[in-house]
């Protein structure tokens, strides 16, 4: 009997977490509610400048570089390129123009010896027509064999006094033709020498604006494998025309860019008050605002979280953000006015020169999800938004910037022609895949000032210094900090609010799990606002009620489950429970 009642305690045993199963509960509350939705974001920049590299007709190579985070002020140099091809095309070409020069003066002193030589001919010509008019009038007094060789004799001479001046005229016209076509290929030969004096202005790319240098990933250089990194662009790389070299992200206006669910989502507008707090600036937080929200989901397969969600754009109070940063009060108002100042600035053209000649868009960007990070040591980078990034090529050197050179190679007496001449070739750059109506690749825009920077900017272009170095306040905020961004999207009085894993759906309805003594009771409730984490209801519970977080009946197997509940829209019971507060 004892060995009897020890095996049946024994099973007893075994058996009691099979009977008794752990379901946590929570407790129906009513109060004054806040529905918030949180959200994890990035900062970033709202207006960036994209240097690209220049069509040098040659080899595009990196000879200096501004570091990595170093802010630069306005004109100050970015990216320097290799301009040993383009110093020795402009030696050819100012070879060239010279030679052409001397033979167009060689040109001239031959027409000018021939004019004299033909007129020459055409006085002796004239005298021997003179002459046999002369003759003519004595036939009165000679024979009439004699009167008919000297009318025969005046004929012969206004014939060839005829012939010399048709000589003289087909070689003067010849002549000139043949000085034409050489000023034609002189001003071809001066056309070429601007465009590569142009191309010499466009190996130093100027910041337009001051800003964080961020430096982009040299996608130039072959395939290569899955998975393997793509390093930052350095001194000595060479890149494709048109590729994105660096990027200038303006400091003094910034946003932070986050992604919220479904549910919030529903509950958002724009205008509405959020609350932003920097990972960086622990306990401080910040007022913003909504800016604008996405219409579409999106989702990213390769990061921690592939659910669809939207994108949400805030606005910060810039006072409030370099207050909290420990800025003055005089920082404060020089940020503003940078920020106001660069709100206003014209968006400047993208030159034909900046494009890239194969694979892709000009500029090469690429869409708001297609973005890698930047080379910043802390966080990811998000460089510039089409549609909100103003994009600039590399300076473009104007027409109107090569007076020396024009002044220096441009011959007596033609500048008439010249000037007409050159005209065209602006247009069509000698037919070389010039369309009519656009500036060939290198020529800049007429009419729009070419380059923003003038010679002497160029040549006093510095790098800025490295980030410590640079004890500004403007370094303390980086694009990419992270932040928790808090939107308040409604304050509801005296509510009956459950926690959102509490609410479950069947046939279409939400429904939620009591506890009734020990067992659970499955109840149709209505609700009037939901959000990721809670559920405000408008009828179906009270307060003080004890609901499941998780299903009880998530145990059984299917067909127990429809034995015991019947229909799905009736109540279910039967599952015993433990409370689990």
């Amino acid at each position: 009997m004892v060995l009897g009642a020890a095996w049946w305690a024994y099973s007893y045993v075994r058996q009691m977490p099979q009977r008794r199963q752990e379901i946590p509960l929570a407790k129906v509350r009513q109060g004054d509610i806040v529905i918030s939705a949180f959200s994890r974001g990035e900062l970033r920049a709202l207006r960036s400048e994209s240097i690209t590299a220049p069509n040098l007709m040659g080899t595009v190579q990196v000879t200096r570089l501004a570091p990595v985070g170093a802010f630069a002020r306005e004109k100050d140099l970015i990216v320097e390129f290799d301009d040993s091809e383009v110093l020795s095309r402009i030696e050819e070409a100012q070879l060239n123009l010279q030679s052409m020069d001397e033979n167009i003066k060689r040109q001239e002193a031959e027409l000018a010896i021939r004019n004299n030589q033909d007129q020459v001919d055409l006085l002796q010509a004239r005298y021997n027509v003179r002459r046999a008019e002369l003759q003519v009038k004595r036939n009165e007094l000679l024979s009439a064999i004699d009167a008919r060789k000297n009318i025969l004799n005046l004929e012969e001479a206004r014939k060839k006094l005829a012939q010399t001046e048709a000589d003289v005229k087909s070689r003067r016209e010849q002549a000139e033709a043949q000085l034409a076509l050489l000023r034609q290929q002189r001003q071809r030969y001066l056309v070429e020498l601007r465009r590569e004096q142009n191309r010499l202005l466009q190996t130093k790319a100027l910041a337009s604006m001051s800003g964080l240098v961020s430096i982009r990933q040299n996608t130039f250089g072959g395939a290569r494998m899955f998975g393997s990194e793509v390093p930052d662009i350095r001194e000595g790389d060479q890149v494709m025309p048109g590729m994105p070299v660096a990027d200038v992200l303006d400091l003094s206006e910034l946003e932070v860019v986050a992604k919220v669910g479904e549910l919030d989502r529903a509950n958002l507008v724009e205008g509405q008050e959020a609350l932003i707090e920097l990972d960086a600036l622990a306990g401080k937080k910040i007022h913003g605002r909504i800016k604008s929200l996405s219409g579409t989901a999106t989702s990213n397969i390769f990061s921690g979280d592939p659910s669809k969600k939207f994108e949400v754009l805030f606005s910060i109070d810039m006072k409030e953000l370099l207050t909290a940063v420990g800025a003055k009060p005089e920082q404060i108002r020089e940020i503003l006015a940078t920020a106001e100042k660069n709100r206003n600035r014209p968006v400047s053209p993208v030159s034909l020169s900046g494009m890239p000649m194969m694979m892709g868009a000009p500029g090469g960007e690429a869409g708001p999800g297609g973005q890698r990070p930047n080379g910043f040591p802390s966080a990811a980078v998000q460089q510039g938004q089409p549609g909100r990034s103003t994009a600039t090529a590399a300076p473009q050197g104007g027409l109107a910037t090569q007076g020396r050179a024009q002044a220096s190679f441009t011959g007596r007496g033609e500048a008439g022609g010249a000037a007409a001449v050159q005209a065209r070739g602006q247009a069509t750059e000698g037919g070389r895949g010039g369309a009519p109506g656009f500036p060939a690749p290198g020529m800049g825009f007429p009419g729009r000032g070419g380059s923003r920077f003038t010679q002497k900017e160029l040549e006093e272009a510095k790098l800025p210094p490295p980030p410590e170095e640079d004890s500004g306040i403007n370094i303390l905020l980086r694009p990419g900090l992270l932040a928790d961004v808090q939107v308040i999207v409604e304050k509801i009085p005296n509510a009956i609010y459950i926690p959102a894993q509490a609410v479950f759906e069947r046939d279409g309805k939400p429904v939620v799990f009591v506890k009734t003594g020990d067992r659970f009771e499955q109840r149709v409730i209505q609700l009037a606002k939901r959000s990721e984490s809670t559920m405000v209801v408008a009828a179906g519970l009270k307060p003080g009620e004890e609901i499941a977080l998780i299903d009880p009946f998530r145990g059984s197997s299917k067909k127990k489950q429809e034995s015991k509940a019947g229909p799905a829209s009736t109540p279910m019971a039967g599952a015993p429970a433990t409370t689990k507060q």
